[in-house]
């Protein structure tokens, strides 16, 4: 079966998804953020099959994600600066998973700073000017690469939300 991409769309959720949207590959991006490098280290941690993490690692590599590096007779992988942004989400899948999707027994891991030793607060949005912005204040625009379909989108959204009068989890802005 053919893979299905989404590169060209007009939507940075869709674009990411084309990267990160294989659970093998955000796997593979915790390993390197806890420290594995060597492909021996992946396979075994994830309990992978060698040609599914040569494709995944080759798909990261094509990406810009991971490098691969000769180090001595062997080889490592490492994230780019790309791949080190990822970890925001990481944390966040983290944090999400041991609130929403929890063990009996507890976190399996707890993130922290590791120079202080202070656990990490919740991941949360703030806008630039460091305010915190829950879902109920978030809000959408067209941003300088919105297409024509983009634009219709939002308008449509909005039309319908004004239209019902009711408070959408995501309320559209222009301003």
């Amino acid at each position: 079966m053919e893979r299905v991409t989404f590169e060209d769309r007009n939507c940075s959720v869709a674009r990411s998804v084309d990267v990160l949207g294989d659970w093998w590959n955000l796997l593979i991006v915790r390993e390197l953020l806890w420290g594995t490098t060597k492909f021996d280290d992946f396979q075994r941690n994830l309990e992978i099959s060698k040609g599914i993490l040569s494709k995944r690692l080759k798909l990261l590599q094509d990406y810009g994600i991971v490098i691969k590096n000769s180090v001595g007779s062997g080889t490592e992988y490492a994230l780019t600066e790309k791949g080190q942004a990822l970890h925001v989400i990481i944390i966040a899948m983290l944090q999400w998973g041991d609130k929403w999707n929890p063990l009996p027994d507890g976190a399996p891991l707890i993130a922290l700073n590791r120079h202080t030793g202070a656990p990490l607060a919740p991941i949360q949005l703030t806008d630039i000017n460091g305010e915190q912005v829950a879902l109920r204040d978030l809000g959408l625009k067209p941003g300088p690469g919105a297409d024509q379909s983009t634009r219709e989108r939002l308008r449509q959204l909005r039309e319908a939300a004004s239209q019902k009068g009711a408070r959408r989890p995501l309320a559209l802005r222009t301003g």
